[in-house]
């Protein structure tokens, strides 16, 4: 399980990624570094999730997130597919991982999001100072409804590496790096960002763990600020198969999401 797979997220916030997420989908986007999964190649999990504020607005951005999350692990491989249900309250429009201002009215929309596929693969164990490194790719698939303005219509490609240190005594310090290549549309001065996520995982007991997280990144819209968020996130394993997950987010600038939290369920097989 990670931190918030898909807190990605399923990294929702106005000029930048939700993040996790679910980042909106900060599926995607928590680590893995949080959770050191018991056997089996296969993965489902559901986390339903809130993310609320002004987001630098003058007016509250409410999102309910409700990402199906389903993986497959063989050694270092690692495929993800996430699925969100959403709802958006207030006037803004998802851009990928992003919440923008622009498109959107203030009126309750909801439907399916967009898809969003990563890939990962650890090249090496980590060993004393040298880390374990782990490229990733992500691609999302423009599903989602832009009228309801759940979307932009639009590809958007991620591309980055995720460095993880084991320290003495149960602590995974980690820092994830990425670039964003974001479609464009017109009207909304769309453009790339730089992603960036430090973070560590500390081992409570052998079946839990807690992560604390900064996730960020550049401007995804002109004359938009950082969007950068503070995640803890509390892992439990029940048993071999089933594990949980509570976490809760805050902002740390003007553009990011005031608060955000998220109860998963995820099962291995």
């Amino acid at each position: 399980m990670t931190a918030k797979r898909g807190a990605r997220a399923r990294h929702g916030k106005v000029g930048g990624i939700m993040l996790a997420a679910c980042a909106v989908f900060f599926a995607s986007l928590l680590p893995s570094a949080a959770w050191a999964a018991p056997p089996g190649q296969f993965e489902i999990g559901i986390e339903p999730s809130l993310f609320t504020g002004h987001f630098g607005t003058h007016h509250e951005i409410t999102i309910y997130d409700l990402p199906l999350t389903l993986a497959y692990r063989d050694h270092g491989l690692r495929v993800q597919v996430e699925i969100p249900y959403l709802a958006l309250s207030g006037a803004g429009a998802i851009a990928g991982a992003s919440v923008v201002a622009g498109h959107g009215s203030g009126a309750l929309r909801q439907g399916l999001g967009d898809v969003w596929v990563r890939l990962d693969y650890r090249l090496n164990e980590p060993a004393g100072w040298r880390p374990a490194v782990m490229p990733y790719v992500k691609i999302k698939l423009p599903v989602a409804s832009y009228n309801k303005g759940l979307g932009t219509g639009r590809f958007d490609e991620e591309g980055g590496a995720r460095l993880t240190w084991h320290a003495r005594h149960g602590i995974f310090p980690y820092v994830q790096i990425g670039y964003q290549i974001v479609g464009r549309l017109p009207g909304l001065h769309l453009q790339n960002m730089v992603t960036f996520e430090p973070g560590v995982a500390l081992t409570l007991t052998p079946s839990q763990y807690l992560s604390l997280i900064v996730i960020g990144h550049s401007p995804v819209q002109q004359r938009r600020g950082y969007v950068v968020s503070a995640v803890a996130a509390y892992n439990l394993r029940l048993n071999r198969r089933w594990g949980i997950q509570i976490y809760a987010s805050r902002g740390l600038t003007t553009q990011s999401p005031a608060f955000g939290a998220g109860l998963g369920v995820m099962a291995h097989f």
